[in-house]
């Protein structure tokens, strides 16, 4: 990534995760003055030089203060959840020059309203998490049009990497890569026809870095994925050649796959039954330098050892969950 011509003071709320872990590291190898603003809950392992700020942003009048005397020039809100957190950070960064919403492809829709979606695509999500997502952008987009607000709105689709736990097209089930090396039987929905679009952390967050100070991006959403969908079939057979592993498939209709195991269908249940595909042209239009390049192949072997090495905090270890899908595959009639 190129050096900035400009370096800003930038602050990162949330600076810990999979996305805002790789901004930072991103943001500091551009030459950028950054400062992370965090629980103060997990390990820091931050770039030389990347500033520290622990808090409870919930502590909404100590919260506002402190990014008020931050005189940062730009801010990215990487957990940003509702509404009432998007009006903080109105009154928080009402003095910076540029603003990022971390928004999310799951405002668009579970089920899509067309294909490829984009983001003039009617939104309809599927869950909480959408949900939310939506009322805070609402509120971003209403302070733009009134008071000004520099925002600018990034919805990522499917974003892996290290410090992100690697997904099968039923869930976060933590036996799969288990179960592929094995050479045992893995069910997906609907012959793992259906398309999903992901992105490598280092490609996606290369739009965040890109985008900053561009004014002709301010008051603007973009969708930020790698252009081309795979196919789940493809997305897990790729998976099992980079770990040398023979895969084995069985089908069933996605409806009974949720019914019988419910407890391990959550991103069936609201996005993987369906098609994932949006277009990016607009993203690519305003930032033609965004050029995904880091596939599955390069990098997921790498990934799964991470994921190994560092259990989710917020996801039970292996031992602790139960292997079921022997059973749901008998359940099934398919063994």
């Amino acid at each position: 990534m190129a050096t900035a011509e400009n370096p800003k003071r930038v602050v990162v709320v949330g600076g810990t995760g999979n996305i805002s872990g790789a901004l930072v590291d991103a943001l500091a190898a551009a030459g950028h003055d950054v400062t992370v603003f965090v629980r103060g809950q997990r390990a820091l392992d931050l770039p030389e030089g990347v500033g520290v700020i622990t808090g409870d942003r919930t502590d909404r009048e100590a919260f506002e203060r402190t990014m008020r005397e931050g005189d940062f020039e730009v801010a990215f809100d990487l957990i940003c959840w509702g509404p009432e957190d998007a009006e903080s950070d109105v009154r928080a960064f009402a003095g910076v020059d540029h603003f990022f919403q971390t928004s999310t492809v799951c405002t668009i829709g579970g089920e899509l309203a067309e294909l490829p979606a984009n983001e003039q695509t009617p939104l309809r999500p599927v869950g909480a998490y959408g949900e939310e997502k939506v009322r805070a952008d609402e509120v971003f987009a209403t302070a733009h049009a009134e008071r000004g607000f520099p925002v600018t709105v990034l919805k990522p689709n499917h974003t892996w990497g290290p410090k992100m736990p690697v997904v099968r097209q039923l869930g976060l089930d933590p036996h799969w890569i288990d179960r592929l090396r094995a050479g045992k039987p893995l069910l997906v929905a609907d012959e793992g026809s259906r398309r999903w679009q992901l992105c490598h952390v280092e490609d996606a967050v290369a739009a965040y870095v890109g985008l900053i100070g561009r004014e002709e991006a301010i008051g603007e959403t973009y969708i930020v994925t790698a252009p081309e969908p795979l196919t789940w079939r493809e997305y897990h057979q790729q998976i099992a050649d980079a770990l040398g592993a023979e895969l084995n498939l069985l089908s069933a209709p996605a409806d009974e796959l949720i019914r019988l195991w419910p407890e391990a269908t959550e991103i069936l249940a609201e996005q993987s039954r369906w098609d994932q595909w949006f277009d990016t042209a607009k993203l690519r239009a305003a930032l033609p330098e965004f050029q995904p390049r880091l596939t599955l192949a390069d990098r997921i072997a790498e990934n799964i050892a991470w994921m190994e090495a560092h259990p989710h905090p917020d996801l039970p270890a292996r031992e602790e969950v139960p292997d079921r899908e022997d059973e749901v595959i008998r359940e099934l009639g398919l063994d």
